[in-house]
């Protein structure tokens, strides 16, 4: 496989690179945000543990900077702050079959071969990382922690659709793929017919690979906080997220797994996603830094 080709580095602020670069896993452009630590410079000697953010479905990698504090909180911490392009729809795996742009995206690939490798090469990544993400990326976090046992310390899931086989997870994937002007079963099949496959995805159903990691496990209860607004669906898919993550984190503490849960108020959409981020933070720093 061709290495990832970085066209453009651009810096738009302090501590902040927007990279585009072409992707042969993916078959196209795609993009990434870096926030670097203090005192980073290109070239460095200086290595740096990592912190991949992911994004969730039918929304982008800039969310993150959008919605949330995570530039202010990466200026503070000795951490390199990674948050990739994961496709509006893309579940964080590779795929057998084209997306609706036309290309077979494989975004297991680009993240955690073609990417890592660029940011160890060229932009003083160490191999010290932690992985977390919102609602679909808080599902390719633990479905990544899953499948790659000791590539990183820590996996966290806020709010994340954590549960791919629960009763309900089908057509939930199904509206958001229509939504996406896809047409559903395309990422691992329809459930009926990959049945095995399905489940071969689903990180709740495989707490033993967790072990020797740490695990951090967040989720409202569909009533939003104050300030927050009404958006429709929010509290129930929240309240949906919320059972799924305190089913898992029952498994996990069975397993032994050493898990952290923060299960609060809030509705899944930003005002509470970023007081989780805000909550999420210190053991993310901690676990990349003791």
């Amino acid at each position: 496989m061709s290495a990832l080709e970085v066209l453009d580095d651009q810096v738009t602020e302090a501590g902040r690179h927007e990279l585009r670069m072409y992707s042969p896993a993916v078959g196209r452009e795609v993009a990434a945000t870096l926030l670097t630590p203090p005192g980073w410079e290109p070239g460095g000697a200086n290595r740096y543990p990592v912190l991949y953010l992911l994004h969730g479905s039918s929304d982008d990698h800039h969310c993150w900077t959008r919605n949330t504090e995570i530039a202010r909180l990466a200026a503070t911490a000795n951490v390199l702050v990674v948050i990739p392009e994961g496709g509006r729809m893309g579940f964080y795996t590779d795929w057998k079959v084209t997306d609706r742009l036309g290309t077979v995206p494989g975004w297991e690939t680009f993240h955690l071969v073609e990417l890592l490798s660029l940011l160890e090469n060229s932009y003083g990544a160490s191999d010290v990382r932690t992985v977390a993400g919102i609602s679909m990326g808080g599902y390719g976090a633990m479905r990544y922690a899953m499948r790659h046992p000791g590539m990183f310390r820590a996996a966290g899931s806020l709010s994340g659709l954590v549960h791919l086989t629960r009763r309900g997870m089908g057509p939930l994937l199904g509206v958001l793929a229509v939504r996406e002007g896809m047409r559903p079963g395309r990422i691992w099949g329809p459930r009926r017919a990959a049945a095995d496959v399905w489940a071969e995805n689903d990180p709740v159903l495989r707490p033993e690979a967790f072990a020797g990691m740490k695990v951090y496990l967040a989720a409202g209860d569909g009533h939003r906080v104050p300030g927050e607004q009404f958006v429709a669906g929010m509290g129930l898919l929240e309240r949906y997220a919320r059972v799924m993550n305190e089913d898992f984190a029952e498994r996990l503490t069975l397993a032994g797994v050493d898990v952290t849960t923060r299960f609060t108020t809030g509705t899944h959409f930003w005002k509470a996603l970023s007081a989780s981020l805000d909550e999420f933070w210190p053991f993310a720093v901690e676990s990349l830094t003791d």
